[in-house]
């Protein structure tokens, strides 16, 4: 290949490399297996020139043979590796593609010392995966998150009705289109972008969105002044707020060319490998972009875990990388919750080494399928159940972690898994068919409690239920919060619960209590009537449903009765259930 030739095949070859770095993004950076492989890649093209594959050079004519009166031969000039010339002797008349090709295997024999370079790294490719495999370090992917057992009632504190959020994302991405179809002079440039990311501001569970240019046209028209407002909906209350931001944001994922916030991140960090952009506000409502820093802890290319974080304002486009430890307290998005539920899932499957979780199998666990955020302290927490891979339903117990920090507390509590809280909570309004969301975990009462909403086929919250983690079958439902709430500490209160999980003891065979009728009381949970009766002599609170006698709407103070209850020791406050009634 000529000199000129060459050049212009690795200019073009550096066109098309960088444009390929342009959208693919890949970190510069050996321990990124992406782009490890790569490399590979371009290091063949940079040799193929070398190699036999580009063999058309000069040809001269040369008369060796004249005197003979053979045919003129020809010379093929070449390029060789390090620029080296020599030529190469080919017959004029072989032009036929049988002779091009060997042509090229003839060149290719030449240059074959240097398709090593590429071979080499690949084979280096494949045992960097193997110093990072899971059957070798499978006790160091179980030690990237570290779980201690914490105390439900203690770490979780019991929020009032009106302090729990009720709006699950999909009913915060409804609220936030709705207002922003509102907004005349925005909705014909600006849509809501999906993000809604859930976060902690002033102290609110709230998610928040940026907006974004409806297409590539009306970003040219807006681009100088940015896109205007954040969208901020707030979860306990429904309220959105279309929040105005001092100046315009210029560094968002709808912006075009070195605006992107990926692409303006990387080529401001190219050797970093980074997740995900996550968006926040501070508490001044100035827009962020968080972006986590990774860094591989097992091997060369496994066990990836936060380092650093970028906080990038969304307006000036300032940019800071920090430890994660120095990250300010208003960003509660620093580790991905993929990322975390990986490494619990890591840590469940590969505590007893890498053959058990194949064989075995003892002790194996892994995360639910689902997860949902809480809102304490001031920061957010990942929930999800812990179960065994026998798949059944019901949790081993469950994991908060925060996202900030990644401290990691397990709570070993008996319960029902997700799936099977939202069909008990579905299965108590079957009659209206409505559908369940994930649910979230409150204390209510010191008792792990689902909550969740129930929507009807149109995806608007109708009702709202409260599911006991302990024993599903104890749900209640209601019309808002506070009455779905109210009815689910009657159930406590009243011990309607049947918990098939625990020993029955030997003293709770039903006992006979009988006395003259002082006081009755009716109240009604779920559309079923409780009555509440004491007894003349007996300080105890005697529950009955309405199932037990339908004479119970008629009895009077002063009636002689003769009931039979459940056995064995009551909690103080707490009534004993009634199981049938006789009249004297």
């Amino acid at each position: 290949m000529k000199k000129r030739n060459l050049l212009f095949y690795y200019l073009i070859l550096a066109v098309v490399l960088f444009l390929w770095w342009y959208f693919t993004l890949l970190p510069i950076n050996l321990r990124h297996p992406g782009f490890f492989f790569s490399l590979i890649v371009i290091a063949f093209l940079v040799l193929l020139p070398f190699l036999g594959f580009f063999t058309f050079g000069n040809v001269n004519k040369k008369d060796n043979n004249a005197s003979h009166g053979e045919d003129d031969d020809v010379y093929r000039e070449q390029v060789g590796p390090f620029g080296i010339r020599y030529r190469v002797r080919v017959d004029s008349k072989a032009d036929s593609p049988r002779d091009q090709f060997n042509r090229i295997i003839k060149g290719f024999r030449k240059g074959r010392r240097l398709l090593w370079i590429p071979v080499i790294m690949l084979v280096l490719y494949f045992v960097l995966q193997v110093t990072g495999a899971k059957i070798f370090r499978s006790r160091d992917y179980a030690d990237l998150i570290t779980k201690v057992d914490g105390d439900f009632s203690e770490d979780v504190y019991e929020i009032e009705f009106y302090d729990i959020p009720t709006v699950d994302r999909d009913t915060a991405m409804r609220l936030g289109n709705k207002r922003m179809g509102e907004m005349a002079d925005l909705v014909s440039q600006f849509n809501v972008a999906e993000d809604y990311t859930q976060i902690n501001y002033k102290g609110r569970p709230t998610r928040v969105t940026p907006l974004r240019y409806v297409d590539f046209f009306k970003w040219f028209n807006n681009n100088q002044a940015g896109l205007p407002r954040v969208v901020m909906v707030d979860l306990i209350s429904g309220e959105v707020q279309m929040h105005q931001l001092s100046s315009g944001m210029k560094y968002s994922d709808s912006d075009m060319f070195f605006r992107n916030i990926s692409r303006y991140l990387r080529f401001k960090y190219p050797t970093a490998i980074m997740g995900d952009e996550r968006f926040e506000v501070d508490e001044e409502g100035t827009p962020f972009w968080i972006a986590p820093v990774l860094k591989p802890q097992v091997g060369w290319f496994g066990g990836q875990d936060v380092i650093e974080v970028i906080l990038c304002n969304a307006i000036t486009g300032e940019t800071e990388k920090i430890p994660v430890e120095e990250c300010p307290t208003w960003a509660d998005r620093i580790y991905p919750a993929e990322l975390i539920i990986e490494q619990l899932d890591w840590n469940g499957i590969y505590q007893d080494g890498f053959f058990n979780s194949l064989i075995g199998q003892q002790g194996v666990l892994r995360t639910t399928q689902g997860y949902n955020y809480l809102a304490l302290y001031d920061d957010v927490f990942l929930y999800t159940g812990i179960t065994s891979v026998a798949s059944d339903a019901s949790n081993l117990g469950f994991v908060l972690v925060n996202l900030r920090t990644k401290d990691t507390k397990f709570y070993p509590v008996s319960s029902a898994d997700e799936y099977s809280a939202m069909a008990s909570a579905e299965g108590a309004v079957q009659e209206k068919r409505y559908s369940s969301t994930f649910p979230i975990l409150l204390n209510v009462g010191d008792e792990p409690t689902y909550c969740m909403a129930l929507k009807d086929d149109a995806q608007l919250v109708k009702m709202y239920a409260l599911v006991n983690a302990e024993n599903y079958q104890v749900t209640a439902t209601g019309f808002s919060i506070r009455e779905a709430l109210s009815n689910y500490q009657l159930r406590l209160a009243g011990r309607l619960q049947i918990d098939d999980g625990q020993d029955t003891p030997n003293d709770t065979a039903p006992i006979t209590i009988s006395g003259t009728l002082t006081d009755i009381q009716s109240v009604v949970m779920e559309g079923n009537s409780y009555y509440y009766l004491l007894l003349e002599g007996h300080d105890e609170v005697l529950s009955a449903p309405i199932t037990v006698s339908h004479r119970l709407p008629f009895l009077s103070p002063g009636e002689e009765l003769t009931l039979t209850c459940e056995g064995g020791e009551i909690p103080a406050g707490s009534p004993r259930f009634v199981l049938g009634i006789e009249q004297e």
